[in-house]
């Protein structure tokens, strides 16, 4: 026995039988029956392996229904490689390089495996696709309000901001471009008392029923919007005001403002008793020469806002020089009913006076452009001594002494009380009056109101006569509050 074991080709046929045991400890499947020998290749089955679209000019067409969209992928390889390799290894494609043209066609199927890893089945090999002509359109944007905004405040108009405009490109299948109906950004303004910016919104496209069309390509695909919340506004007449003095010798030929109604903005019931803006302030001392002089509009009394709120001035300025305007009529207004005025001094009734400004704008200035008012209204019956107040044109100053004031004295008279409080009698016109005036007296004094009552003390006859005299001459010149007063109470003149 011994010699046997010791001789070589004893060891070597034990050694084979080793072999085959130790093989077959590893491989036999211990579920099976004995004789089942495990092997080292093995299959899989992916039951839906997704179908993916490759090579499509997407710049003219467009996949839009497939049929099947996934399949049956049964492969065979190394128990190793199939254990490595993941479903999303399996690639199925549906190559459509190849399509020239749109419309329901079929097309094969070709599949990408993992290595070591080869193909036992596919199924379909062919699939359906329905290849539709992509359009691009442009459209005019829209910004679609949400929400309310703070009560007491004004809406304005959605406005875009972005440097294209409102002019988008949609692109889409041909039939689905004939659907669309609106291209909009949505912007929320839920109590808002505040402009509202929203520089990314996003473009949506609708179609005619208002559903969006999820498959639509915007390009740009965000607008920059927003949209005014302010208090209510009107635009009213912009009234300048001036401060300061130009330097001496230097006068205004003109001054005018960029626009001549301004936007301003205040709560409604404020905004009603808003006639005119004068808070741009021009301060003269600041204009050396003609040019252009931007001033601030500045919020005043209840204007929360004005828009613009700087206005550009161009502005003329000259030398300044002087004109003298002789015999200007005072005119005295606010007489009382029952009242009658005269002027004492100056007894011609008028003033020569002296104005100032840019030869250009006085030689345009006529006697009817200069009025020169005595204010008398609540003054009683008597002389008194009545401040003038100057009414001239644009860019117009009196030329007076240092301390020097207009002034006129006035005689105020109750024509009443010369008929002892009655009523005057019924005069008729063209009728000869008791007491004619004398002559030379007719038109009485140069400085009377109208009212003939400077004549009065001139004339003989009692007090009744002196009335009907003085409404004479009223009618001969002109209507005065005298002769107001006696046609409301119903005489005759």
């Amino acid at each position: 026995m011994d010699k046997w074991l010791s001789h070589p080709t004893a060891l070597k046929i034990i050694s084979v039988l080793l072999g085959i045991l130790l093989f077959a400890v590893v491989h036999i499947d211990p579920e099976t029956s004995p004789q089942s020998i495990t092997s080292s290749i093995d299959t899989k089955i992916i039951e839906a392996a997704t179908i993916v679209p490759i090579g499509l000019d997407e710049e003219k067409y467009v996949l839009t229904a497939m049929e099947p969209t996934v399949a049956r992928l049964v492969v065979e390889g190394k128990i190793s490689n199939l254990r490595a390799a993941t479903n999303a290894d399996y690639v199925v494609n549906i190559d459509l390089s190849g399509v020239t043209k749109p419309g329901l066609q079929e097309l094969p199927l070709t599949i990408k495996l993992p290595r070591g890893i080869k193909e036992v089945e596919l199924s379909p090999r062919r699939v359906m696709v329905q290849i539709e002509e992509i359009v691009t359109k442009t459209f005019d944007a829209q910004v679609m309000i949400e929400g309310d905004h703070a009560a007491g405040f004004v809406l304005g108009e959605p406005e875009i901001m972005s440097e294209g405009g409102r002019a988008v490109q949609v692109t889409l299948p041909r039939d689905d471009m004939d659907k669309v109906g609106l291209v909009a950004a949505s912007l929320d303004v839920s109590g808002s008392d505040k402009t509202v910016v929203n520089k990314k919104a996003k473009l949506v496209v609708y179609d005619k029923e208002g559903q969006e069309i999820p498959n639509a390509i915007v390009q740009p695909s965000t607008l920059h919007v927003e949209v005014k919340v302010t208090l209510p506004f009107k635009q009213v007449p912009l009234q300048l005001r001036y401060s300061g003095e130009l330097t001496e010798g230097m006068s205004l030929v003109s001054v005018k403002p960029s626009v001549d109604f301004v936007t301003v903005y205040a709560p409604q019931e404020e905004l009603d008793a808003i006639s005119i803006y004068d808070g741009a302030v021009l301060d003269l001392t600041k204009v050396k020469q003609s040019g252009t002089i931007k001033v601030k509009a500045p919020p005043v009394d209840h204007i929360q806002a004005v828009n613009p709120g700087e206005i550009d001035l161009d502005i003329v300025v000259e030398v300044a020089t002087t004109r003298k305007l002789s015999n200007v009529p005072i005119t005295i207004t606010g007489t009382e009913p029952g009242l009658t005025t005269q002027i004492i001094t100056p007894a011609s009734g008028t003033l020569d006076l002296e104005i100032s400004g840019a030869e250009a704008v006085l030689a345009d200035v006529a006697l009817d452009d200069v009025a020169i008012v005595a204010k008398v209204a609540g003054l009683e019956p008597g002389t008194h001594t009545v401040a003038l107040e100057l009414e001239l044109p644009p860019y117009v100053q009196p030329v007076l002494a240092d301390g020097q004031s207009l002034s006129a004295t006035i005689e105020i008279i109750d024509t009443t009380a010369s008929n002892g409080g009655e009523e005057p009698e019924d005069i008729e016109v063209g009728g000869t009056p008791t007491n004619p005036p004398e002559e030379g007296q007719e038109g009485g004094s140069p400085g009377n109101n109208g009212s003939g009552a400077g004549n009065a003390n001139a004339r003989s006859g009692g007090a009744d006569t002196d009335i009907q005299y003085a409404l004479v001459d009223a009618k001969r010149r002109s209507p005065s509050n005298t002769l107001i007063l006696w046609e409301k109470e119903g005489a005759t003149i």
